[in-house]
């Protein structure tokens, strides 16, 4: 899987593995952002985030309307409105409620998200159905840094100095992306390199 795309009613993420990093664009409903994470700049480290309904805040929304409803009938009846007018009463009276719920629609909603540790913001959406989706798609990252590291390290380099070739090397067997006799053999080559041209 070579892109991820993850839609959250007006808010879009959009993420696309390219042969160097990942690029990332986030278009939510007024703005666009887009950025490219390196591969070196991304880490393993995952974070799962979880955020709950808060019960308390629902519990005052919806006493604020079982008063709000019951406020109006007891105008209603006190001062027997018409219907036009006791309609007017119930807006009115709602109207707190609803500017309540609407300031905290964000706290109303279930969130799960998962990121990637790196330089720039690497997060997913992870609710139940992306779950699966979003792990093979860190996973296929994964692969791809892997890929990019052993393309860029693993070779012996005429232009760069060995010592430094030798501390890529043991960073390769660090990070556990080759063997230790893979680690043995090329770093073997570049010290017989290093021992010619000494010569």
């Amino acid at each position: 899987m070579k892109a991820l795309t993850q839609k959250d009613g007006r808010n879009l993420k959009y993420f696309e593995i390219q042969e160097d990093g990942l690029f990332v664009k986030n278009n939510f409903a007024k703005e666009i952002n887009e950025y490219k994470i390196y591969f070196t700049d991304i880490q393993f480290d995952e974070t799962v985030f979880r955020k709950k309904k808060d019960p308390v805040l629902i519990g005052i929304v919806i006493s604020m309307l079982i008063n709000s409803i019951l406020f109006t009938i007891f105008i209603n009846e006190s001062y027997q409105f018409s219907k036009t007018i006791g309609m007017v009463v119930f807006i009115i009276a709602m109207l707190p409620s609803l500017i309540v719920t609407g300031l905290c629609n964000n706290e109303f909603r279930r969130e799960n998200a998962k990121s990637l540790a790196a330089s720039k913001p690497l997060i997913f959406s992870y609710a139940k159905k992306e779950m699966g989706e979003v792990d093979a798609f860190i996973s296929d990252i994964k692969e791809n840094k892997k890929q990019f590291f052993l393309k860029e390290y693993y070779r012996i380099d005429n232009l760069i100095p060995v010592h430094i070739q030798i501390s890529r090397i043991h960073r390769l067997y660090e990070m556990k992306y080759i063997s230790e006799s893979d680690a043995k053999f090329i770093i073997d080559e570049l010290e017989n390199k290093r021992i010619i041209e000494e010569f």
